[in-house]
């Protein structure tokens, strides 16, 4: 039986047996973000969580976080589907695909790595002299949005996010040409995932995401932080840039977009 819980003693005690896995769920538990959670869990015969998902709603689209690690996994994913979302996004285990598939149409963005920090190499990249970087704020939101729509229009961006000081661009002649940030930054839990990493197109090739990126990473360990981030898995040259810097992958996932079928 499916059970809503808010019982973040419990919820952490679940995570913290892979907390890599389970960084976006650790770090929601901040209460940044934990006003926008749902978790769906199952208990075992004494009072703990065996499976939980969560359902994120802090975006205009909610977003499904659904790893398992038992065999009652899958029960959970099966009772809880007809109780998601008309549309969501979703990073999941493979094995839950064809329950979700059986009453939702399924936009897949593909297999995708989840890295952790093992041994933090900083980069020995310079930005060009007519670079500089800049710690973003809120005041910056329009012109983040506009590097967005040309370099990656599917982000993942919540502008709550520039509030937690850890967004930085390079900047060139006034202008905005490459980010790097986080998805989830928790003192309180230790945790920070890395995301919306982007470069102008115009700009690529330069290693400017990687500076920002060796930057933000050895920013966040400084401040005692697990950090991880996610890579689609096909994005070679993403992957090589984060192995450089010191990442592994630890979990492999899909992420996928899922409207109801009509």
């Amino acid at each position: 039986m499916i059970v809503f819980t808010n019982d973040k003693d419990r919820l952490l005690t679940h995570f913290e047996k892979d907390p890599v896995l389970f960084a976006y769920h650790i770090g929601d538990l901040d209460d940044f973000h934990f006003p926008h959670c749902q978790w769906a869990s199952i208990y075992g015969d004494r009072p703990h969580i065996v499976d939980c998902v969560l359902i994120y709603t802090g975006l205009r689209v909610p977003t499904v976080l659904a790893f398992g690690l038992t065999e009652r996994f899958t029960e959970l994913v099966v009772d809880l589907v007809d109780l998601l979302p008309s549309e969501f996004y979703a990073h999941y285990d493979a094995a839950v695909e064809s329950i979700f598939t059986g009453r939702y149409a399924c936009k897949s963005f593909g297999p995708h790595h989840r890295m952790t920090v093992k041994k933090f190499t900083p980069t020995d990249k310079n930005l060009p002299a007519d670079t500089s970087i800049v710690r973003l704020d809120s005041s910056h939101e329009s012109a983040l949005n506009d590097l967005f729509a040309r370099a990656y229009p599917e982000s993942y961006f919540n502008p709550r996010m520039l509030q937690s000081g850890r967004y930085l661009a390079v900047e060139t002649d006034g202008r905005m040409v490459s980010v790097a940030g986080v998805h989830v930054d928790s003192e309180q839990y230790q945790t920070a995932v890395l995301g919306n990493i982007a470069t102008d197109p115009a700009f690529r090739g330069r290693g400017l995401a990687s500076v920002l990126t060796s930057q933000l990473t050895s920013e966040l360990l400084d401040a005692g932080r697990r950090v991880s981030l996610n890579v689609h898995a096909e994005n070679a040259a993403a992957v090589r840039c984060y192995e450089k810097l010191g990442f592994v992958t630890a979990h492999q996932h899909i992420e996928s977009y899922f409207t109801l079928k009509k």
